[in-house]
């Protein structure tokens, strides 16, 4: 490790700014997975302990606002493509410093960036480094003004403004109107972590134990087991490590709640990773019944059972990889009670949670998304008993994935019908449509995005 002369202060190597610039450097380099990375970097505990919830932001919020922060980058560098990749990030994150977060003070931003400079490369950098900062934010001390004089349409000043590619402002202006603004802007805000408590009946016990602990907590409006951490990581907490809670946000626990299970049912978790819902289906089934989890993704097959196996719900559980368009050859016809479906999806609903998934979703990709949800769906109707449940959820907000695979998937099959998703908490009165559908939008209730629909197959005899 890198001595200081300071020995209060981490070595610069293991900064929160130094590592955000490295691991920003490999997610736009190297193409890494931004949610890969930041794990990587903190298990290895290559960022200071105190520091890693600032690394954490600034690694989320560079990439947020990636849109804003390289135009400004673009207009204040003469030859923006000749500036080393490593460096542009120090740059860009210096920005996200200064116009996103208050707390930090212009001096200590720019000081930073060339201390980074001059140990990534050298003296000369680090003096690039100080003029580029110090004339952006002396021409623009607020980022709107170069909105304002940068954008040439409207269109692109929203694009610039809430950092969405152009397709997706004009994407969520046609499908929600007046509320598209909101909308976008929620995509910004920092997401909730939430918490699930598995025993209502012990709640307030739990709660008292973990604000004992330092946590703060508020009540979810959606779901009444469900609530926010405002203060602290719920993973280190007591409650979550003997198996009292799950960390599980509150638009997708309402999914398996949606799905009404019994004691004894047998179940099918198409789509089960990581396991949330898993354990929500496990618990409700009781020790007569059977859950069987299936994921595509054989190495995710361990986030379930480590879930299963930490709050001792294991036994109710079969866990096994299978690809859900297949799963007619593991099961007998019309052998299940009930069957989650939360499919593989464009993730719309996710983008404050996973910044980087809004560069790299399109529009375009939405109809191959609708084959691959229909497929399942096709695959898993004949596996479910007359009068049993199938509930269809995604983590997104488009019509193509949604409205659209609903249409779809009744016109193929007449033998299953529509039934209302069951609103337990008043405030979801709002997310409820015309069908009968969930449609969480995210400024809703500064939740995750979220789709849940229910369908019913029908008995001999019945419309």
């Amino acid at each position: 490790m890198t001595s200081t002369t300071d020995s209060n202060k981490p070595a610069l190597k293991q900064s929160a700014r130094y590592q955000a610039m490295e691991s920003l450097t490999a997610v736009f380099q190297e193409g890494a997975y931004v949610n890969h990375v930041v794990s990587q970097t903190i298990q290895d505990q290559a960022v200071a302990p105190r520091d890693q919830a600032l690394y954490t932001q600034l690694v989320y919020g560079t990439i947020q606002y990636q849109i804003p922060l390289e135009a400004l980058f673009s207009h204040m560098v003469k030859r923006p493509k000749r500036v080393k990749k490593w460096l542009k990030q120090v740059i860009l994150l210096s920005y996200y410093q200064y116009y996103y977060l208050d707390a930090i003070p212009e001096h200590a931003i720019v000081n930073e960036a060339v201390r980074i400079a001059k140990k990534r490369g050298n003296a000369s950098l680090g003096r690039f480094a100080n003029g580029v900062l110090r004339n952006s934010f002396r021409q623009y001390p607020k980022l709107e003004s170069f909105i304002e004089e940068k954008a040439a349409s409207e269109l692109e000043a929203a694009s610039l403004r809430y950092s969405l590619p152009s397709y997706w402002v004009t994407y969520f202006r046609n499908r929600f109107g007046e509320e598209a603004e909101d909308l976008m802007a929620s995509l910004n805000q920092a997401p909730a972590t939430a918490i699930r408590i598995l025993d209502p009946d012990r709640a307030a016990a739990i709660i008292r134990d973990l604000e004992g602990e330092g946590y703060a907590l508020e009540a979810s409006p959606i779901n009444s087991a469900s609530y926010r951490v405002t203060k602290g990581n719920p993973a280190k907490s007591q409650a979550f490590k003997q198996g009292l809670i799950t960390i599980q946000d509150e638009s997708a626990s309402l999914a398996a709640q949606a799905l009404n299970v019994q004691p004894g049912d047998r179940v099918l978790d198409a789509c089960a990773a990581p396991g949330g819902k898993t354990v929500q289906l496990a618990q409700a089934v009781g020790d007569q019944g059977q859950v069987y989890a299936y994921d595509i993704q054989a190495h995710k097959l361990p986030l379930i059972e480590e879930n299963l196996e930490r709050t001792g719900l294991r036994n109710r559980v079969q866990v096994a990889s299978q690809d859900a368009r297949h799963l007619g050859q593991d099961f007998a016809s019309e052998s299940l009670d009930r069957v989650l479906v939360d499919a593989p999806c464009s993730g719309v609903g996710l983008f404050r949670r996973k910044p980087d998934t809004r560069y790299h979703k399109e529009a375009a990709d939405l109809t191959a998304l609708q084959s691959i949800q229909l497929a399942i769906l096709d695959e898993v109707t004949p596996l479910l008993k007359k009068s049993g449940l199938l509930t269809y959820s995604t983590c997104t907000i488009t019509e193509e994935e949604n409205q659209a695979v609903v249409a779809a998937y009744l016109d193929r099959h007449p033998e299953m019908a529509l039934e209302a998703v069951p609103v337990k908490q008043p405030a979801l009165q709002r997310a409820q449509t015309a069908q009968g559908c969930l449609e969480i939008l995210p400024h809703y209730y500064s939740s995750d995005g979220f789709f849940i629909a229910n369908f019913r197959k029908k008995t001999e005899g019945s419309d």
